[in-house]
């Protein structure tokens, strides 16, 4: 039953990315050192404007994190070319905290195990779970 609810709010979430609009809840474009530019929409917003040119805009979701970040999920457009490594550097650089959780996260894209040089798409989901281990 929650396996289903997930994929079916996954898939409600895609449907939304996939018509191309951001909200007017989303914060101005903020661009970081390395110049690239990396827009957000809050967790409570709903993608609503149209993404330009050759960047992704993606769907972050943070699971199991809720003393290490206040966010649950954000939504980025990331600059081409989109790879998880670029996304990775912009939310690292939105969320420190997340730099010291890497090496104990597993980190899919669309359900598949990403690496740095992972392409991403307009639509596409990035999941941050941490590896639990204990007993």
């Amino acid at each position: 039953m929650l396996q289903a609810l997930a994929f079916a709010t996954v898939g409600a979430a895609v449907a939304v990315l996939s018509s191309g609009v951001f909200s007017s809840a989303s914060t101005p474009a903020q661009t970081g050192e390395s110049g690239r530019t990396a827009s957000l929409v809050s967790t409570a917003s709903t993608p609503t404007a149209s993404v330009s040119g050759s960047s992704a805009q993606v769907k972050v979701v943070y699971f199991q994190m809720p003393n290490a970040l206040s966010v649950k999920q954000e939504y980025y457009v990331v600059q081409s070319p989109a790879t998880y490594g670029r996304l990775l550097s912009d939310a690292i650089e939105r969320h420190p905290v997340l730099a010291g959780m890497m090496s104990n996260m597993m980190v899919l894209v669309d359900g598949v195990p990403a690496r740095p040089d992972t392409p991403l798409s307009d639509g596409d989901e990035v999941d941050f779970i941490p590896t639990m281990s204990g007993g």
